[in-house]
């Protein structure tokens, strides 16, 4: 499915079309409707009561998923992801029970400041995974999502339409500013049981 020695070694990868076009505008779809809804709510930093709201840190709209009630499209991306998971747990004993995932929406000149998904205060979570629903993305619309490496080296990850990233959880990363809407399934593969 993905080059695991390649993520063995860098801490990422990426894997195109792991969606389809038709499946990913179905999806993209469905993110338009929960906009045009009011069903996006501007996504803040932190946990607890570290939570904040930052416009200049963060610019996108979230809507979180629940997955035994998720929209018919999205089903057929998370069962793939849940085959992704048992892949990664054989491979590399990475001890992934379960997930959480949020619908993702940056609008235009907007952002995500360099940060790392692991709470100071504590996290279950140990990869973290963006599935892109861009159609015909180009290198000048900007939005790449960027990963550091230790030695502050990076790769920029262009979010061309049914990719997937996925990176440990702990690694640095940011959203570059976005010259258009940009739209995502963003979540973490988690240690511990979410859904009960």
């Amino acid at each position: 499915m993905f080059d695991l020695d390649f993520f063995e070694k860098n801490g990422f990868v990426t894997i195109d079309q792991f969606i389809d076009s038709t499946e990913a505008a179905r999806i993209r779809e469905h993110i338009a409707e929960m906009i045009d809804a009011d069903l996006m709510k501007k996504a803040g930093i932190g946990k607890e009561s570290s939570f904040e709201v930052d416009n200049a840190k963060r610019g996108d709209f979230i809507h979180w998923i629940e997955p035994q009630d998720a929209f018919e499209g999205t089903r057929v991306f998370l069962e793939k992801l849940n085959e992704l998971i048992q892949e990664l747990n054989r491979n590399f004993y990475l001890g992934i029970r379960d997930f959480e995932s949020h619908y993702t929406q940056y609008p235009e000149g907007t952002r995500y400041m360099k940060h790392s998904d692991r709470h100071k205060a504590g996290s279950s979570r140990v990869v973290s995974f963006v599935l892109y629903l861009n159609e015909d993305w180009k290198e000048s619309d900007g939005g790449h999502l960027r990963i550091y490496q230790e030695d502050e080296s990076f790769v920029d990850v262009l979010p061309e339409n049914g990719r997937l990233a996925i990176f440990l959880s702990d690694k640095l990363h940011e959203v570059l500013e976005t010259k258009r809407v940009r739209n995502s399934i963003t979540g973490w593969m988690l240690n511990e049981k979410k859904w009960i």
